[in-house]
């Protein structure tokens, strides 16, 4: 997929993304506004309600009798002589239960020319119920002055959100979803990308290095049906000794194909058995004798560990330690020096291939292990290899119960270190 097009995805699925979450968010505001309106009404009737049996009872002649009594006793009124406080509570409670408000509430009544509070509140809020929209005049019950009934709901807010709750849940819990899912297709995508891109590579070094010993072996078998070749023996084997070199090159990358990709479909079937480490690297570093001087390199092997012995897949770790001598001649241009080294730590065996090469970056240290990974070197066939090699090598190393580890610096070389556990 181009990138344009990967782009253009991201874009219009990001836009519709935040138009669903705007409007969702929307929907939730909306539900919350008619959920307060809701609340308010219900609200006023409790409070109409509770105002309209006060007025009903200053009627009743009892109370009317009442009121005369006090009047011959007190030179003045007051709005709790017509509103007794233990009525008042009693009233509010039953109301607002009427209407299915369970929330705790602070009343009051209170002047509002002097803001003069005559009956309540139980708390210190009278600056909440002063500015609170539940204001209801008691001028009907007692005159003069502008008394006002006033209540005041702190858990107002939490309230509505319990009102709507789960729909809220639900809202967000999808929204949520939706998040990940876009977020994780864009990576999809994006990994996708980059997976073909390593396979496009992949294929194209393949390509190379496949037609490469191909063309040599071919060129060779020409020349050997030249007569003048024919008639020279020395020639026919020279020539002959140049196919199977190129036979034995291409049978190898063919392996090593073969190796990386039996470990991803069939999984690994190790064979472990007690293994002397430094008989699989002494093996290894005669094998590559002649690649050594060819390429005039020095190699310096120090095993000293004491205990080399480790519970291992011959077959594979001697795999394992033929790729990191590899990589070590090949990217050590300009005279290679590699030091192999042995030592043991705690109850682990460590391996370490050292070379004085081109190193790995620290950005690149990170996918170094990574499969078809290989790192930007400006030409793909300078180095010969298909980025299968180290994916292997820590594919290994991980069934065997180990790790690998890395230290490199650009133009230092790399150090591998491998951890085994020895034979108790």
């Amino acid at each position: 997929m181009k990138k344009k097009a990967i782009l253009l995805i991201i874009i219009l699925t990001s836009l519709s993304l935040t138009g669903i979450i705007l409007t969702q968010v929307y929907w939730v505001n909306t539900a919350l506004q008619l959920k307060e309106e809701q609340f308010d009404n219900s609200v006023r009737l409790a409070i109409k309600s509770v105002v309209n049996q006060l007025l009903q009872n200053k009627n009743e002649p009892d109370f009317q009798q009442k009121i005369n009594m006090l009047s011959c006793r007190k030179s003045r009124l007051d709005v709790f002589d017509y509103i007794e406080p233990q009525m008042l509570d009693s009233l509010m409670a039953n109301e607002l239960k009427c209407m299915k408000i369970n929330s705790s509430y602070y009343y009051a009544i209170y002047n509002k020319i002097n803001n003069r509070f005559a009956i309540g509140p139980d708390a210190p809020c009278e600056e909440e119920l002063i500015k609170s929209p539940y204001q209801f005049s008691v001028s009907s019950i007692y005159r003069p002055g502008d008394y006002t009934l006033s209540v005041f709901f702190p858990d107002k807010t939490t309230i509505l959100i319990k009102m709507v709750s789960t729909w809220l849940i639900f809202s967000v819990l999808f929204l949520m979803i939706l998040i990940f899912s876009f977020i994780y297709v864009i990576m999809k995508i994006l990994q996708q990308k980059k997976l073909s891109e390593l396979k496009n590579d992949f294929i194209n070094n393949m390509t190379h290095e496949f037609k490469t010993p191909i063309t040599t072996a071919s060129l060779a078998a020409e020349m050997i049906q030249r007569d003048e070749v024919l008639s020279n023996p020395s020639r026919i084997k020279k020539y002959a000794g140049i196919i199977l070199d190129e036979n034995s090159r291409l049978q190898n990358q063919i392996e090593q194909v073969l190796q990386v990709a039996t470990l991803e479909q069939e999984g690994p079937k190790f064979k472990m058995k007690k293994t002397n480490a430094h008989h699989l690297l002494e093996s290894v570093i005669e094998s590559f004798e002649l690649r050594i001087k060819e390429n005039n390199a020095h190699l310096s092997v120090d095993l000293k560990a004491v205990d080399p012995m480790v519970m291992a897949d011959k077959f594979h770790l001697l795999n394992v330690f033929y790729n990191l001598l590899d990589n070590a001649l090949k990217y050590s241009p300009n005279g290679p020096v590699i030091e192999i080294s042995t030592w043991n730590q705690s109850d682990q065996l460590v391996i370490r291939f050292k070379d004085n090469g081109i190193g790995i970056s620290h950005e690149h240290q990170k996918d170094i292990f990574k499969n078809l990974f290989r790192v930007p070197t400006g030409n793909i066939h300078e180095v010969h290899g298909f980025g299968l090699g180290l994916y292997y090598v820590k594919t290994v190393v991980e069934q065997h119960d180990g790790r690998i580890d890395l230290k490199s610096e650009p133009g230092k070389g790399a150090a591998f270190d491998i951890y085994l556990h020895t034979n108790d």
